[in-house]
């Protein structure tokens, strides 16, 4: 359309040219927005209503968008309700959000992300919608380089659950951290012997962005690794955490056993479990955990579990038994036994996690 200048008219100035022609000017500017994204009646009437065409600002570029129609909206059963036409900021897909019935009812909220267009006034029996039950609610400009597409949300998940997205939610990165394995636990000595065994290895971690199939996805939290016997036998390992099976991040090994030495030996240290699946960002192996260490039978060393991406691992000690570990993912601490003494368990592994990083 031409552009023109905008000037309030008074009905004194040359009112037979200057006066109509400036007011036709004013009119055409105004015009366009007026009508961007205006919500009205459709024709014919129908349970719908019209978003008429509109332009957005994204990324330095304005985007002329059509007008569209929305789809039925169901009358209200046994009260009046308010519903809400919305603007999604980042997509420009139209929204319907239903309200809630009552004597009294109010409108739902504006979903985050999202660009308020009207309130609609429904009422049970109803089979139309005309102008007389839309309220305007527009903005002035729709930019979408300030208000869509930023984070919305997170939602975290310490026990398995499904994942439902937040309204508004255009895309995820999901972060994913199988459970870690527990410590070894050591053998009881005699008066020339010592024991160490080492921590269990940390959960695999998984990092991947997801534009498409994010909607009502099971989420499984791996535990860790259960404390062991107070014996000489290998620590237990963490199970796997996942999303959906979009993103899968294996759990941590469990720490060797100790058995009883005769000073000097060494514990290897546990390995790092399976890989992760579906990370498009990260796939990343859980740590190997630390070796054990018999000195003399009275300086023993169990070996330290690992640390997932979060830290937390259970550390080993002298003469003690392995302590549990703190951070999701995290590898239990090792069992030590100096001369004469008695048997010891390792510590439990931490249970994964997975948080989910919601975007506009």
């Amino acid at each position: 359309m031409s552009t023109y200048s905008f000037q309030q008219v008074t009905p004194f100035q040359d009112i037979l040219t200057r006066y109509s022609q400036q007011l036709g000017a004013d009119v055409a500017v105004l015009s366009r927005i007026g009508a961007a994204y205006s919500v009205n009646e459709a024709v014919p009437f129908a349970m719908a209503v019209i978003v008429g065409a509109g332009a957005a600002f994204r990324g330095g570029t304005v985007i002329e968008v059509a007008a569209r129609t929305t789809p039925t909206i169901n009358a209200p059963s046994s009260n009046p309700r308010i519903d809400r036409v919305v603007l999604n900021a980042q997509t420009d897909a139209i929204l319907v959000v239903q309200g809630t019935e009552a004597a009294t009812p109010v409108a739902p909220l504006v979903p985050t992300g999202h660009l308020p267009l009207a309130r609609i006034a429904l009422v049970p029996g109803m089979t139309v919608i005309t102008n007389a039950e839309i309220t305007d609610e527009r903005l002035p400009i729709v930019s979408t380089d300030t208000i869509g597409g930023g984070l919305i949300g997170v939602q975290k998940f310490t026990i398995s659950g499904t994942y439902a997205p937040t309204p508004g939610t255009n895309s995820v990165i999901v972060e994913v951290v199988g459970g870690g394995g527990s410590g070894g636990g050591c053998a009881a000595t005699n008066g020339s012997q010592g024991s160490a065994s080492n921590g269990g290895s940390s959960g695999s971690y998984a990092r991947a962005r997801l534009i498409t199939g994010f909607t009502n996805v099971p989420v499984t939290i791996g535990a860790g690794g259960a404390t062991t016997a107070a014996a000489a036998v290998i620590g237990n390992p963490g199970a796997a955490s996942s999303f959906g099976t979009l993103v899968t991040a294996p759990g941590g090994v469990g720490g060797y056993a100790g058995t009883a030495y005769v000073p000097p030996a060494v514990v290897g240290g546990a390995l790092p479990g399976s890989a992760p699946t579906g990370g498009n960002l990260v796939n990343s192996l859980g740590s190997p955990s630390q070796y054990g260490s018999v000195f003399s039978v009275y300086a023993v060393v169990a070996g330290c579990g690992a640390p997932s991406v979060f830290g937390g691992a259970g550390t080993g000690g002298g003469n003690l038994p392995g302590l549990p570990a703190a951070a999701p993912g995290a590898g239990g601490g090792g069992a030590s036994s100096i001369l004469n003494s008695s048997a010891r368990t390792g510590g439990a592994g931490a249970a994964g996690l997975v948080t989910v990083y919601e975007y506009g």
